[in-house]
């Protein structure tokens, strides 16, 4: 069977409306209080379907992840059942092909309408092969104001929050862009000489923690825990 090169995952609230098993259940991705409770957008998941499954031998693929790790495995997915501090209200990062093959009935946005910001900012990559094997990164929306040779003086928007009126970056650094970003249709835009000054870029795990940023909060009122750095072996 095929194994994917990297996984890319896209964060949703969810809302717990069912237990469907010891690692499966059902979600909503907004308030079901603002729907009805309509039972048929309800969105499946199996939450053991997910990086350290595929790590450990579980899943004999990683085609077949359809989750983010919990953040002890160095991702972002917090709803239960069965994982430490899983709860009911929190938030899920899908994997993306597994997303897009959602059924179109509950297949929900990637942006809600209380959200301000870019999707990119809602994604997360981790590395299974090639010259990033073992590292994941993470996408934020970013300016760039003064270059010196392959070096930007990079600032920084929060996540999830770029697109919030008067918000400021959190942090500006300088950064050599040549360094390993996953600059792909659709990820890393900017650069030095005639690249885009802002946009998306990916930043490692490490970088994130060393700047004291957090996770994005989906639901609002979840909690965000620190970005992890384990690096584990594939």
């Amino acid at each position: 069977m095929t194994t994917a090169s990297r996984s890319v995952f896209y964060c949703f609230g969810a809302y717990v409306g069912q237990y469907t098993g010891n690692s499966s259940c059902r979600w909503w991705p907004v308030d079901p209080s603002t729907i009805g409770y309509d039972q048929t957008k309800l969105v499946p998941s199996n939450l053991a379907s997910n990086p350290q499954a595929f790590r450990s031998g579980a899943l004999t693929s990683a085609t077949l992840i359809e989750v983010d790790d919990p953040p002890a495995y160095g991702g972002s997915t917090k709803i239960g059942p069965t994982f430490p501090n899983g709860s009911m209200i929190n938030g899920v990062w899908i994997e993306s092909v597994h997303y897009d093959r959602f059924d179109p009935a509950y297949k929900p946005n990637r942006l809600q309408p209380t959200d301000h910001c870019r999707a990119y900012e809602l994604t997360t990559m981790l590395y299974w092969s090639g010259p990033m094997q073992g590292r994941r990164f993470w996408g934020f929306y970013v300016e760039i104001g003064s270059e010196h040779g392959n070096n930007a003086l990079v600032s920084i928007w929060p996540e999830g929050a770029s697109s919030v009126p008067g918000q400021n970056a959190v942090t500006s650094i300088w950064l050599d862009l040549t360094q390993q970003h996953p600059i792909e249709p659709g990820f890393t835009e900017v650069g030095v000489g005639a690249a885009p000054k802002a946009g998306a870029l990916f930043l490692d795990a490490l970088t994130v923690q060393q700047l004291n940023l957090v996770t994005v909060k989906r639901p609002i009122t979840a909690d965000g825990d620190r970005y992890k750095t384990e690096q584990h072996q594939l």
